[in-house]
């Protein structure tokens, strides 16, 4: 893919086009800020989130590597939510203007563009499918499956703690961590240091 080395760009955009690297826990851009630029994660993950008020926040998505972010605000003039770093990461940082020309006279660009977005609506259907999932085990169960899937494998590596997954399940950490008892205690899974084995059982 074009969008993911910055030396496969059109000369214009490649010279235009920068890296950028946080530390754990820096924005990279702040809800309200103005949307000049769009960005693919090259390294880490990151986590979006949006203020209602100074009270109120939700977590919306998580990006990692190969993943997109500030595209909702591509064709707006603001970002409406803020990305924060959840490990130290990189990010590829495009001018969002010289981006959108670019895709008009370079059709393998802009088919790159939309590969990106269109696995990024398929994490966000996955997700929206499990918080319908009202039952932890029963959510985090299809979870795993759904990482299983993906990875075609059973043993499901995993690359960041157990509170980040929480998070992106909807969960406290203590409800997590009682959900995983659960599916242990009923053979779904086995789990050892950074895996967890999933074993063929249907939901219960």
């Amino acid at each position: 893919m074009k969008l993911l080395s910055k030396n496969s760009l059109p000369p214009n955009l490649r010279d235009r086009t920068f890296i950028k690297q946080l530390v754990t826990g820096q924005r990279l851009f702040q809800q309200g800020d103005s949307a000049k630029y769009f960005f693919i994660v090259q390294t880490g993950r990151f986590k979006l989130i949006r203020y209602f008020d100074t009270s109120n926040v939700i977590n919306l998505e998580f990006a990692k590597t190969g993943d997109s972010l500030g595209d909702r605000s591509i064709f707006t003039d603001v970002y409406d939510s803020s990305a924060i770093a959840l490990v130290d990461s990189t990010v590829i940082v495009y001018p969002k203007q010289l981006l959108l020309s670019s895709l008009l006279e370079d059709p393998d660009l802009a088919g790159d563009l939309i590969a990106i977005l269109v696995k990024k609506m398929q994490s966000l259907q996955v997700n929206l499918e499990l918080r319908n999932i009202r039952l932890a085990h029963q959510r985090l169960l299809q979870y795993l499956r759904y990482l299983a899937t993906a990875d075609n494998d059973r043993v499901i590596n995993l690359d960041r703690p157990y509170k980040e997954i929480a998070l992106e399940l909807g969960f406290t950490p203590e409800t997590l961590s009682r959900a995983l008892l659960r599916l242990e205690q009923e053979g779904k899974i086995d789990r050892q240091q950074n895996k967890i084995i999933l074993h063929n059982s249907s939901v219960a």
